[in-house]
């Protein structure tokens, strides 16, 4: 064996002896830097679904792990009990159990229809 090669292996164990503690780090802090904790403006922080549900920052679900997509019929975001419609006027809302930014438009797992007041 030479030389170049002895040090590259030393390199790779050196390499992975970290992994875990990058690995682990990663899990103790808070959000990542691919998805704040709760990016949503803050007048949607803890408002008030259409349905009633308020709206609590540190219970909320990620979009990928309620399947959030557009819709692909009349059940919608804008007609789910969840949902906390634009306050801002910049056509996206809320919602009272899936973090950020809200399309009107797309759907979720969780999608309840509401029928009003």
């Amino acid at each position: 064996m030479d030389r170049s090669t002895r040090l590259s292996r030393r390199r790779l164990l050196r390499g992975l002896g970290a992994s875990p503690a990058v690995a682990l780090a990663g899990c103790l802090g808070g959000p990542s830097g691919d998805e704040p904790a709760d990016p949503v403006p803050k007048p949607y922080r803890t408002a008030t679904a259409q349905g009633g549900t308020a709206r609590n920052p540190d219970a909320l679900r990620s979009k990928g792990g309620v399947n959030y997509h557009a819709a692909q019929g009349t059940a919608t975001c804008a007609n789910c009990i969840h949902y906390v419609p634009d306050k801002n006027g910049d056509d996206l809302g809320a919602c009272a159990v899936v973090k950020g930014d809200i399309e009107p438009d797309a759907w979720c797992t969780l999608y309840a229809r509401y029928d009003g007041g």
